[in-house]
């Protein structure tokens, strides 16, 4: 039975339950999650001002950031702020969401803070997370799936319009209500993973499967980014644009690459070419992870996952703080300038 780490939020549907410590079981040999208490997984009390002559940063994504998998101290936001003196970093991850859910966890957490700089990280498939109305989930009760409201954003005429807000409390059966939106999130979730799961069952068997049958399609996926006027990708673009804008900091854009595009099973030059391209029309930093990890080989790139569980390793989460650190660095230095 899975153990419950979250409570409700009438602004982004959850958080993790506040100041809980938690020893979750997982094929890693189990992780710790510890939280402050505003309920993220941060071994940070978040103040308004930050400590005197502290750089701190802000850092948004979903469970890549939050770090599902490993402990705290092994995640890549505790990695950058270990390794560059005077960095604080406050971690908002919230496992599950979409970049919709993100944002609004900096409005209602973050935004009047003072910081440094801005960091958001979200995993390229938050594309489709934006789009879903409900996310598909298990019951931590008795393990069984039900359909969860979540905030979204629609656009009309250009701008953001909010709905489920507040979030509705009441779960629902996947196969209850019969409204077309909710049954196809499920359905469209549930299918990605029963293929993930398929293809990695044969891929323990048959080393190389899932990357061998990618490479034959030649496909690149989430297919939302192949389109650059594709509804998906126009939300997730404006929701980020408005993001930045009431960015009080710089803000450096970090999108996440699924372990297929690490692999080399799918391609990754759509998502690439959409974030490259609302990085020059925001004039903010797009910080290229993947180009990190094809450095390495195709067996230290696997060392960078779990076997059955797709989030990073320590290893992972430490090519991820490799490829940022020099772009931290550069806007700690910036900093430190203008201070003197």
């Amino acid at each position: 039975m899975p153990r419950n780490l979250f409570e409700y939020n009438s602004v982004t549907g959850y958080r993790f339950i506040s100041a809980i410590r938690a020893r979750v079981r997982h094929e890693g040999g189990g992780y710790f999650v510890h939280c402050n208490e505003l309920g993220f997984r941060c071994d940070h009390e978040v103040t308004k001002a930050k400590p005197r002559g502290t750089f701190r940063i802000l850092l948004f994504g979903d469970s890549y950031t939050a770090g599902e998998g490993v402990s705290n101290r092994f995640r890549f936001g505790d990695l950058v702020e270990r390794k560059v003196p005077g960095v604080q970093v406050l971690n908002f991850g919230l496992p599950g969401s979409g970049t919709d859910q993100q944002y609004l966890t900096f409005q209602q957490f973050a935004q009047d803070l003072e910081y440094d700089l801005l960091l958001l990280c979200p995993l390229v498939e938050n594309i489709q997370r934006n789009m879903n109305t409900h996310r598909l989930t298990q019951s931590a009760f008795d393990g069984t799936l039900v359909l969860r409201p979540k905030p979204y954003f629609r656009l009309n005429d250009g701008e953001l319009v909010l709905h489920h807000c507040p979030v509705p409390k009441v779960p629902l059966s996947p196969s209850g209500p019969d409204d077309t939106n909710r049954q196809q999130d499920a359905a469209s979730g549930s299918l990605r993973r029963g293929l993930r799961k398929l293809t990695g069952q044969v891929d323990q068997v048959v080393p190389g499967f899932r990357r061998l049958t990618q490479r034959l399609r030649r496909i690149s996926l989430p297919k939302e980014y192949n389109d650059a006027g594709h509804p998906a990708w126009l939300l997730m673009g404006a929701i980020l644009t408005q993001w930045v804008r009431e960015s009080s900091a710089p803000v450096l854009i970090c999108p996440l690459p699924t372990f297929g595009h690490i692999d080399g099973g799918i391609l990754p030059h759509a998502y690439r070419d959409r974030f490259a391209e609302l990085g020059r029309k925001l004039k903010v930093q797009v910080v290229d992870v993947l180009a990190r990890f094809l450095m390495e080989t195709r067996d230290v790139r696997l060392r960078c996952r779990f076997q059955n569980d797709e989030h990073p390793t320590p290893l992972g989460h430490a090519m991820i703080a490799e490829a940022l650190l020099p772009h931290v660095r550069k806007h700690v230095d910036a900093a430190r300038l203008d201070g003197e």
